[in-house]
């Protein structure tokens, strides 16, 4: 049993210095074979006479870097649901990279890149977009100055109020989503639509007495 003992204890370093493998190796049973290149993978082990047989990875998978892996790792997928979308297609040595589409902007980011995609807040009328978004902040909306308007969604900037102040011409009120209100009040139009009003009731008037007269004419 001493023997057995001393022999299994003398072959230790022995085997771990076999074990030993380079940077570029992979350890199999009692052989160090030599890795495959990224974009393929192992298809059979090397032997004390053969090395490494390699192949290509699969169509949508990958390797990023050398390995001794049997099977390549599979390409992600972009949930549509968070959003998402290719934003680097997947090779055979570069895993899919996601991101957003035009509009959004990356609310969520992990280890692996972007995890869910959010829209651009609308700045509405009235206000104007103070910091524009950009692929990991949204837009920032602040109302419009005093004096001055936006009539459109997510404007850039703010319109100052005409100032209407000849003479016939009314400014309307104020509103910071809407442009001026004005109307031209010319003294001769009002008189003519007065004279046309008054020669409409005259003329209506008439139209009764003569009806009423006709009626009394008539009565047996």
């Amino acid at each position: 049993c001493l023997k057995i003992l001393v022999f299994f204890l003398a072959t230790q370093p022995e085997r771990g210095a076999a074990m030993d493998c380079g940077l570029a190796e992979y350890p199999t049973g009692a052989e160090c074979c030599p890795m495959c290149a990224a974009g393929f993978r192992v298809f059979k082990n090397c032997t004390a006479v053969s090395s490494t047989t390699c192949i290509p990875c699969a169509k949508d998978t990958y390797s990023d870097h050398p390995s001794g892996l049997e099977h390549c790792r599979k390409c992600k997928q972009c949930d549509k649901g968070a959003n998402l979308v290719p934003e680097v297609a997947c090779t055979s040595t570069k895993n899919t990279v996601c991101g957003c589409p035009p509009g959004y902007f990356c609310r969520y980011s992990g280890p692996e890149g972007c995890e869910f995609c959010q829209r651009y807040t609308v700045c509405s009328p009235g206000t104007v977009v103070k910091e524009q978004g950009t692929k990991t902040t949204d837009n920032v909306c602040e109302a419009c100055p005093p004096g001055t308007f936006s009539a459109a969604n997510t404007s850039h900037g703010c319109t100052a109020w005409p100032r209407l102040k000849q003479n016939g011409l009314v400014q309307g009120e104020e509103r910071a989503a809407s442009d001026a209100a004005c109307s031209y009040c010319s003294p001769a139009v009002i008189t003519c639509i007065f004279i046309v009003l008054t020669l409409i009731a005259a003329a209506m008037g008439f139209v009764c007495i003569w009806q009423s007269r006709k009626r009394k004419n008539h009565v047996p």
